[in-house]
């Protein structure tokens, strides 16, 4: 009997867009070589990066000694909240733990949600968390809101419903009319020069303080009609913060970046533009594929589909599963996602130091 032939699958999606490419077969690629680090939103999906964010954190970024700017929305942004704090190690496991241990009434309400993430997040940064960020030596972070207007800015049902619908509509039409609704507003490290957008959509630029920076981070995951805005933070023009998702979810090819690698480790191997576009599937854009700009230095890693499909339920975590399970059997699955994430950290560093990514081609 002819014995069984098993093919080792990779674990691993490496999206490399054509500049970027070139630079790593005549360069190589280590962290010096990042200009900018991207993280989307995504509510519970971050927790499948969770082992590959450790070997990021602990081995592959403290490499580094140049200024590295992040930009990040929502849970990206509370990611990168660890990293930039003196001991990131730490700080993730501390986000692990707490994100884990989320707990919910059977009838839970904006407010329940708000108490338990608020407490999430002052768990992250500790009591040093936010002077470390401001101070860090390295990593320059940079946090997506949007400041509502409209009916986004009301915390009542109904009118926030409306306004999110109206918002839908105009999105539909084009990403431009999102700037009829709201605005982007960016909270940025001051020593760092701030980020361009090359779209049409208002952006506000605000420097991050002490003042802001935690109120920043709540309102970057303030998710419309899961938890409640913030308003009037520190430094900002008055008015109501949310999810820097609703026109960030996972970044576009519109960043203007001047030099160095576009680094994104991403759960997904494609890019959803902004939160009204996850059922359009025409402006989905896979890596750096068809781009322009900054995105031609695009350098992205994903969990591969084989990987996806060996978890638990074969699938990533989702913002569903509140709803589709309790919370003892919720906490099961999401913790042997973490466990299996491990192998993703160990396949990115086997990856850098033997210099080899499969990728596929972007021509």
């Amino acid at each position: 009997m002819t014995a069984a032939i098993h093919i080792k699958r990779p674990i691993l999606s490496w999206l490399i867009a054509p500049q970027a490419r070139d630079y790593i077969q005549q360069h190589g690629f280590s962290a010096e070589d990042i200009g900018i680090m991207l993280g989307a939103s995504g509510g519970p999906k971050w927790l499948v990066l969770a082992g590959l964010d450790r070997a990021l954190f602990s081995e592959f970024l403290p490499t580094r000694t140049a200024p590295l700017t992040t930009l990040a929305s929502s849970i990206g942004s509370w990611r990168f909240a660890a990293l930039a704090q003196r001991d990131s190690l730490a700080a993730l496991e501390r986000f692990v733990e707490a994100y884990l241990a989320q707990s919910y009434p059977a009838k839970v309400t904006i407010h329940d949600v708000s108490r338990v993430l608020d407490a999430v997040l002052s768990h992250v940064l500790g009591e040093q968390g936010i002077d470390e960020i401001l101070t860090h030596p390295v990593y320059r972070n940079h946090i997506v809101t949007i400041r509502s207007g409209g009916l986004l800015q009301s915390d009542h049902k109904l009118a926030l419903m409306a306004g999110l619908c109206a918002t839908f509509l105009a999105n539909a039409m084009g990403r431009t009319h999102l700037g009829r609704f709201c605005e982007r507003a960016v909270f940025g490290d001051s020593r760092d020069r701030m980020i361009e957008f090359d779209d049409s959509l208002p952006t506000r630029r605000v420097a991050l303080s002490a003042d802001n920076l935690e109120l920043a981070l709540r309102a970057s995951g303030a998710v419309p009609l899961v938890l409640a805005g913030v308003r009037d933070i520190p430094g900002a023009p008055a008015g109501v913060y949310r999810d820097g998702g609703v026109t960030d979810y996972h970044f576009d090819a519109s960043l203007s970046v001047s030099n160095g690698l576009v680094f994104y480790p991403h759960f997904y191997s494609y890019c959803v533009p902004g939160w009204f576009d996850k059922t359009l599937k025409s402006r989905h854009h896979q890596g750096g594929a068809g781009s322009r700009g900054a995105w031609q230095n695009l350098v992205m890693v994903a969990p591969s589909a084989e990987f996806v499909a060996s978890l638990p339920g074969g699938r990533i975590p989702d913002r569903k599963d509140f709803f589709a399970m309790d919370n003892q059997q919720r906490l099961v699955l999401w913790k042997r996602t973490v466990t299996e994430s491990e192998r993703l950290g160990d396949a990115f560093l086997d990856a850098v130091h033997h210099q080899r990514f499969d990728c596929p081609r972007f021509d």
